[in-house]
């Protein structure tokens, strides 16, 4: 998967944006020859109200048009590529939407890509010829071939997305949410569903069977209690990998699922043998020594109007926990269930699918087991994870982890162990940098693979900030994704270079897109803040207000006092390097000459030899003069 070219002609605030997200980075310099496509990331940055987040959206709305074949809410033209270069399926797409369906196109080259060079004229002139094309392209474009053709759209082509795409956000998540949502206007509206006499538990979901309704009716439940939850149900009963066909946004529910599900893996891998060190590593970071429970929330009441299958897999983890608790709730049915990962299962379990769970002893491997078969990825247990809470069965997720090894018996009373704490007791960083880097492990070894990542350092540290490329590229580097991220950190961009990063300009309520104007891999931070984020200086206001004042407030000083150099000797101790600190050591240079230079004036009348007064009245011109070409210099 790689992002090839996106414009937008009305997207509010953004009007008539082209990207040509470069793949021209000269990672080949560190790479041997000949070696397959690495993992393809673009970060965009810009200033507040530039729109970086709408361009996220905006993508993540292409696809969802194309998934839910609908016409997307505003015209857009976008290209694309799945697959490997140089394997079969590879294939470059182009989804062209005008504004209107009868006129919205997409067009497939199968084994051929756009050269890296080319930009964003050369796109739009691209898309502009295939608009005026009649029967089959010419030329370079002949490649292209019509996978709808005007006035088929919308049409369904499931292979053309891709495989996941993943949208997170750590800001405002109304914004995104509606974009999940069918659109509505006026024509579109439903009266019969406005009626004030309208029964909404008669209302139910696409792909819904008469078996289904059976199940309702036998069991004596009702439908339509639960608020509606982002996605089709439906989609549940579908297999993983089509299950992310249509994008996903990541709700905090489905965060901590996605650690649960790659660290039931990492347990799985330890014990077996040695696990992921980068997962393991990642782990450590956040203070994370193993998972020993987990709490599942589940409601009852949605249970009712699930498929069988889900309400048999339901009942056997009730049967199967360690522990299930009914929880006070005026209005729904709640238990939490708690598994203890090395507890054994309950004497009494007696499972409806008595075959899987056979041979399994721990709830930790009957927990495993509800949530996928033997050899299944990560990945395909959270789409069951997602299954559960897009029917409304499970409400929420508990994680419960040891910060460290488990003291010895001996020392049992030493407070120095935190011993087990709940993700919920994590600080707000340490919790978000398990979740949203479990992300990137999340899809690890899987390939067409999008990310769209709205300012995930949030609540991070510098250090950690500075590893988020480390991180992504040690868990999905060598995938054939797509990894886009808005930030506002400098930090993260000197782990990339800057034909990867896209700067989202607004000048007179317009925004445009443009590179970069410096060069930004292995660059200072602070010097990316100034030239790529405008900051007026790399330091902060007060500190250069003070410093300033001090400098101005020393020129003046013609015979400073050997009070004034201690002091001058005090602040430099305590500045941190950089500009000012050099600026300041000059001055104190020339403030502990000046006295010795006087000294050597006063004594020149007395001398007898014209010519020692004269060498001597040169030897001071020169000091001063290298004091005075030495700042400068430094200047």
């Amino acid at each position: 998967m790689r992002l090839r070219y996106l414009h937008l002609s009305h997207y509010p605030p953004l009007a008539d944006l082209a990207v040509a997200f470069s793949p021209r980075a000269p990672w080949a310099a560190f790479e041997p020859r000949g070696a397959p496509a690495r993992l393809a990331i673009h970060f965009v940055i810009g200033q507040n109200g530039s729109g970086k987040s709408h361009l996220l959206r905006a993508l993540a709305e292409s696809f969802l048009a194309l998934a839910d074949e609908r016409l997307p809410l505003s015209p857009l033209s976008l290209i694309y590529e799945l697959g490997r270069p140089g394997e079969p399926g590879h294939r470059t797409l182009i989804f062209d939407c005008p504004g209107e369906a009868h006129a919205t196109t997409l067009w497939q080259a199968e084994g051929w890509a756009f050269p890296d060079t080319t930009d964003r004229e050369a796109f739009a002139q691209a898309i502009t010829y295939l608009r005026t094309v009649e029967h089959a392209p010419a030329g370079t474009l002949a490649v292209f071939k019509r996978r709808i053709a005007r006035g088929d759209y919308p049409q369904s082509v499931p292979d053309a997305l891709p495989r996941a795409l993943l949208a997170y956000t750590s800001g405002w998540m109304d914004p995104w949410r509606a974009a999940w949502q069918p659109p509505v206007n006026a024509e579109a509206l439903d009266v019969v569903t406005q009626s004030p006499d309208h029964d909404i538990s008669q209302e139910r979901p696409p792909g819904w069977t008469e078996e289904d309704e059976a199940s309702v009716v036998i069991e004596g439940g009702t439908f339509g209690d639960e608020a509606t939850r982002t996605g089709a149900p439906a989609e549940a009963d579908t297999a993983p990998a089509d299950l992310f066909r249509r994008p996903l946004l990541l709700e905090p529910v489905m965060l901590t699922a996605a650690l649960l599900a790659v660290a039931l893996q990492e347990a799985e891998a330890r014990r077996q043998g040695p696990a992921d060190d980068a997962l393991a590593d990642l782990f450590r970071k956040a203070g994370w020594h193993r998972l020993v429970g987990v709490r599942l929330r589940v409601n009852l009441d949605r249970a009712l109007a699930v498929p069988r299958a889900l309400i048999e897999r339901v009942h056997d983890a009730i049967r199967l926990c360690g522990e299930c608790l009914a929880e006070p709730h005026p209005g729904k049915a709640l238990r939490s269930l708690y598994f203890d990962l090395d507890g054994a299962l309950p004497a009494s379990a007696e499972p409806l699918d008595a075959q899987r769970f056979e041979g399994r002893t721990t709830q930790g491997q009957a927990l495993r087991a509800l949530l996928g078969e033997e050899g299944d990825t990560a990945s395909e247990r959270f789409g069951t994870l997602l299954g559960w809470w897009r029917h409304g069965v499970l409400e929420d997720i508990e994680l419960f982890i040891r910060r460290n090894d488990k003291p010895e018996e001996e020392s049992l009373s030493d407070l120095s162990d935190p011993g087990v704490l709940r993700l919920s007791e994590f600080s707000d960083g340490e919790r978000l940098v398990l979740a949203r880097w479990t992300l990137f492990h999340l899809l690890a070894g899987q390939d067409d693979a999008l990310l769209l990542l709205d300012e995930p350092e949030t609540h991070f540290n510098d250090a950690w900030k500075r590893e988020i490329v480390q991180v992504v590229d040690a868990a999905m580097g060598a995938d054939a994704s797509q990894v886009l991220i808005a930030t506002h950190s400098a930090i993260v961009l000197s782990d990339v270079f800057d034909e990867e990063v896209v700067l989202i300009r607004k000048a007179n309520g317009q925004s445009t897109a443009e590179g970069v104007p410096d060069q930004t891999f292995a660059t200072d931070p602070s010097a990316l803040m100034m030239t790529v984020f405008g900051a007026e200086d790399s330091i902060g206001a007060r500190a250069q207000k003070r410093i300033e004042v001090f400098l101005r407030a020393a020129a003046q000083k013609t015979d400073p006092t050997p009070d004034d150099v201690r002091q001058l000797q005090a602040l430099i101790r305590r500045l941190g390097t950089g500009f000012y600190r050099t600026e300041l050591q000059t001055l104190l240079n020339r403030w502990q000459q000046a006295p010795d230079l006087r000294a050597i004036e006063q004594v020149i009348p007395t001398l007898q030899s014209d010519t020692l007064k004269d060498e001597l009245r040169a030897l001071i011109l020169k000091t001063r003069e290298a004091s005075g070409n030495a700042e400068d210099s430094d200047a």
